[in-house]
């Protein structure tokens, strides 16, 4: 085998294989990856071929410091990513790719290799051969944090709480209405406000940045909103990372509505959306905090309330020095 770091000239190459791929989303593509400046993260993108050059895995990765240690890091400008893997990439070869790797960042002087692997539900065939290589290969499970899905081809709203069925009642009662929208502009000034009251944050993505995505996966990136008549009051932007699952990405509502219950109605709604267009499962993403050592309640009890479970996000780490 051979273990390479990306170069230009297999970008065509890259961007086929993971859309290709048994467990790639759009995250893992070098067209999102890219939106990030050069300068923010050290990109270390690795290739591995088979002897007879035949591309069996891509890993994307940056370089991260960790004191004085140097370690080769899932891309820190995804939510996941970890090795992705085609459908010819059986189990004897999986075992070598990660022997491989684990070579390849040794040789290169890296101290560890941490791994963050894209969840289950955006798995388009099984791969659990990449786990099995990691443990295999003395990987451990680093940390673990919890999302939480809906499956959407078998739901039906009796799954959710009565006191959600309810609230959508209620939203109903006082018109509000569901919509796709283009006011990403409207939104992102409430999704601001909400996160620094809230959480004395700020959103992930820029306002420019959000709209750089948008403008790059047409028709994948959406923001649904609520309306008041025609106020946007709430909303989420959802990506639909591949054909198998939708992701919620940002969740705000302005809290003025609050009483009218905007997101009882916007995930009704959503849920719908999610099932009549085919996709498996509506992922709203993590509700633990600090790499899975806080829960936060509150935010799960929401979720959940509407028939939505527990989905597993794991990093594995190994360090390469004794």
């Amino acid at each position: 085998m051979k273990v390479k770091y990306l170069e230009e000239g297999d970008i065509p190459l890259w961007e086929s294989f993971v859309k290709n791929s048994r467990n790639g989303t759009f995250m893992q593509q070098r067209e999102f990856l890219s939106y990030h400046p050069p300068e923010r993260f050290n990109d270390r993108s690795l290739l591995i071929l088979s002897d007879k050059g035949h591309l069996l895995a891509v890993l994307p990765a940056a370089e991260k410091k960790e004191g004085k240690k140097k370690v080769l890091h899932s891309h820190p400008g995804a939510s996941h990513g970890g090795i992705i893997i085609g459908h010819e990439t059986k189990t004897n070869s999986m075992l070598e790719v990660v022997a491989e790797i684990k070579q390849f960042a040794q040789q290169k002087g890296f101290d560890a290799v941490e791994l963050k692997l894209v969840p289950r539900i955006y798995h388009t065939w099984p791969c659990d051969e990449i786990d099995y290589a990691l443990r295999y290969h003395g990987f451990k499970v680093a940390y673990t944090e919890l999302a939480t899905a809906v499956p959407l081809q078998d739901y039906n709203h009796n799954k959710a709480k009565s006191t959600v069925l309810r609230n959508v009642r209620k939203a109903l009662k006082n018109n509000l209405t569901v919509r796709e929208t283009d006011d990403v502009k409207t939104y992102w000034l409430i999704l601001t406000r909400n996160l620094k009251e809230r959480h004395q944050a700020k959103p992930t993505h820029t306002y420019a940045e959000i709209i750089d995505l948008m403008n790059r996966f047409k028709g994948k990136i959406k923001l649904f909103g609520v309306f008041n008549q025609e106020k946007l009051i709430a909303g989420t932007v959802v990506f639909i990372l591949n054909r198998r699952a939708v992701n919620c990405f940002y969740i705000a509502q302005d809290e003025n509505y609050q009483s009218l219950r905007p997101l009882n109605l916007l995930f009704y709604r959503l849920i719908e959306w999610g099932k009549k267009h085919g996709f498996t499962y509506l992922d709203w993403g993590i509700s633990t905090e600090n790499r899975g050592t806080k829960v936060n309640t509150r935010l799960f009890n929401f979720k959940e309330s509407f028939g939505g479970r527990g989905v597993l996000r794991e990093a594995y780490r190994c360090s390469l020095t004794s």
